[in-house]
């Protein structure tokens, strides 16, 4: 598969992370192996070009067995609380929206929680507009093209809607200290109540503030992880701010499927993508 990333233009560079696309005529065995996408925080805008990929809709702890079922040809996807399972159908082509953490609801319609672990298709979303878009998308003649009618879309949205300085700071403070300020400490920052952030939370990110800072913590033990350095996993643990080592291991499984010891588990030769250090150093800033 060839994964390429382009990054957006600068009025939409606050919000987007980037736009990525997924490329594949392979079709000799074992192209149709299983990809395991984890959270990490973003939204995700996709568009298939090609065959679109299916999705698990049920899958043990692990993610093994289950049934599947096709991926429209363009959705929305919300933030994820543990993996999403993938294979191709087919010849691949795929172009990703991925939003900043936090960042798409200057974009999308009410409130972030109805998207959380769903996938909404684009017309759902913004109604006609979204299926003019998604026509427009799909019949373009280049992935040049195909960018700039998205961003189009998106930066009309933009101009329309209001920033929030609290929320936006809050989230920033989640990653800054890698999911491990209190609840409490984050709203005290921003001059809200716990409940108020609770609230806010919901309905501009989709998760709690608890939530978002678990999955950063389980992304920046990714990242650490991944720079390969000799470490025992109880360093790792308290390093990424888990009591103690089951903790890490209790909440690596729940969000991956399984431990961070089983290496042999890897993420798909597309999915992988996602953890690699340099998206990891995207998402989290400097070490």
């Amino acid at each position: 598969m060839h994964y390429t990333e382009h990054q957006p233009s600068p009025a939409l560079a606050q919000h987007l992370e980037c736009f990525w696309f997924l490329t594949s005529t392979d079709s000799s065995p074992g192209t149709s192996a299983t990809e395991r996408v984890l959270p990490d925080g973003c939204v995700e805008w996709i568009f298939h070009m090609g065959s679109p990929f299916q999705r698990a809709i049920s899958t043990g702890i692990t993610g093994n067995g289950g049934e599947w079922e096709p991926q429209p040809r363009s959705f929305v996807v919300g933030e994820l609380t543990r993996f999403l399972l993938l294979q191709r159908t087919g010849d691949v082509g795929v172009m990703g929206v991925r939003f900043r953490p936090g960042g798409a609801y200057r974009f999308l319609p009410g409130p972030l929680s109805d998207f959380t672990d769903r996938t909404v298709p684009t017309g759902d979303v913004w109604g006609r507009e979204g299926t003019y878009l998604e026509e427009a998308v799909l019949e373009a003649g280049n992935n040049m093209q195909r960018q700039h009618l998205v961003e189009g879309f998106l930066f009309q949205r933009l101009v329309n809607t209001t920033a929030r300085p609290r929320f936006d700071a809050t989230v920033k403070e989640i990653i800054r200290t890698r999911g491990q300020t209190r609840v409490f400490d984050l709203a005290n920052s921003v001059g809200w109540s716990s409940r108020q952030l609770e609230r806010d939370f919901l309905v501009s990110f989709g998760l709690s503030p608890k939530s978002f800072s678990r999955i950063i913590r389980f992304q920046n033990l990714l990242r650490l992880v991944g720079e390969g350095a000799l470490r025992e996993w109880t360093s790792l643990a308290l390093e990424g701010g888990y009591a103690d080592q089951p903790h890490m291991v209790r909440e690596f499984r729940e969000f991956a499927g399984h431990s961070p010891a089983e290496r042999g588990v890897a993420a798909g030769e597309f999915a992988s993508n996602f953890v690699s250090p340099r998206r990891l150093a995207a998402l989290l800033g400097p070490s």
